[in-house]
């Protein structure tokens, strides 16, 4: 069937794995196994068409095993098409990782190590990587940096106020992440002649932050050594005082772990409302009077303002404004939120346009006419790990 590239595309998550297929440079099929019910469950869309598979077992790891049957079952690829790459989303806190590279065993040994220091982001990965070279032992993996967009930064940027010394000898510095879909967005406003000198680029999902981007290159980013810093996340606390976070420690009496646990995964929207990460049901509470859903949403949103703004002075200024990912893309209420705040930088929201933009598969303005341009745009990361692998590969 293929007479080109199969690229196959791997995104791992905490609690369901994400994977595409693209066969000379265009998607040609998505996958998504998640937890439902203590079963596992796939769902394949291709050509217009949803099929879902239940499993009789509840682990997720097992998915590596599972992708070539499901996508033969339903004649994505026949019998003879084999994957040319496989390309993994890593995200991890060390300079060998702000690049694209192979992974071969000391790659792995590598993150292994990481492992050891920043268990919550290096875990599913590492797993997925292994049951991917069992289940496709000849097939090039290659290890797509999440932080490789940010390795233009200035020094200044990049270091936190402590010993350089000791800095350097540990790789204790702020990588940034979100690189990839910062990446794509910036390729699309590239392609689309509408990439202006300073830009920021606001990523919001369950994981958020904000990059100033000056002539297409990354000057900063909100998240430091790990994703755990900047903004309120979802679950994640974003900026705390490390004299509060051993507060938290001492008096929960968690370990090292469990406090990293504690901050990643029960702090953010969930942590202060004590109800919900999700922002569209915090906005259901909030409008039946619920003050922890509001304070969750008082907060990220100005986190977020704070955070452009502290973009706009890495630059000198702003010319244009983008909104990416599911909140970004899909929240009319946050983002004009957002806006309330910015008429100083030169933002103003057409409320009209804010309030019919949902996902659009175009770049769409929300700007008033006498406004800098405010462009919600689709990220789509799967296409530019797809991207990345295979020019890593023709390499």
């Amino acid at each position: 069937m293929a007479t080109e590239s199969l690229i196959f595309i791997v995104n791992p998550g905490s609690a369901s794995r994400k994977y595409a297929l693209f066969v000379g440079g265009k998607k040609r099929a998505n996958i998504h196994f998640e937890i439902i019910d203590g079963c596992v469950v796939g769902n394949l869309n291709y050509a217009g068409v949803q099929y879902s598979v239940k499993y009789d077992d509840a682990n997720l790891a097992n998915a590596p095993h599972r992708i070539l049957p499901f996508l033969r079952e339903h004649k994505v690829i026949d019998k003879t098409d084999e994957i040319t790459a496989i390309g993994i989303r890593i995200v991890a806190p060390s300079r060998r990782f702000m690049q694209d590279q192979l992974i071969t065993a000391s790659v792995i040994d590598a993150l292994d190590a990481l492992h050891q220091e920043t268990p919550l982001h290096i875990q599913t990965a590492l797993l997925e990587i292994k049951q991917l070279k069992i289940r496709f032992p000849k097939v090039p993996i290659i290890a797509i940096s999440d932080s490789a967009l940010h390795a233009t930064k200035p020094v200044w940027a990049r270091n936190y106020g402590i010993d350089t010394a000791l800095a350097d000898k540990f790789g204790i510095e702020r990588y940034g992440y979100h690189g990839i879909s910062v990446g794509s967005v910036i390729r699309y406003l590239k392609v689309h002649e509408m990439l202006l000198p300073k830009t920021i680029i606001c990523h919001l999902g369950s994981g958020s932050s904000v990059s100033a981007i000056s002539d297409g290159r990354s000057v900063d980013n909100t998240m430091g050594y790990s994703p755990l810093e900047g903004l309120t996340m979802a679950t994640r606390s974003g900026n705390i005082d490390v004299s509060a976070a051993l507060v938290i420690k001492r008096e929960l009496k968690l370990t090292d772990n469990g406090l990293e646990q504690y901050l990643d995964k029960k702090s953010g929207l969930l942590g202060i409302s004590g109800s919900s990460d999700d922002v569209r049901q915090l906005l259901i509470s909030e409008a039946k009077g619920d003050k922890k859903a509001k304070l969750a949403l008082d907060i990220f949103v100005y986190r977020i303002q704070q955070a452009i703004g502290q973009m706009a002075a890495s630059m000198g200024g702003v010319n244009c404004l983008v909104f990416t990912a599911t909140i970004g893309e899909r929240s009319s209420i946050i983002r004009s939120r957002i806006l309330e705040n910015l008429v100083f930088l030169g933002f103003e929201c057409d409320p009209k346009l804010n309030k019919q933009t949902f996902e659009p598969l175009e770049v769409a303005n929300l700007a008033t006419s006498s406004s800098k341009p405010i462009l919600v745009i689709s990220t789509d990361e799967a296409a530019e790990i797809a991207r990345r692998t295979e020019q890593f590969i023709k390499k």
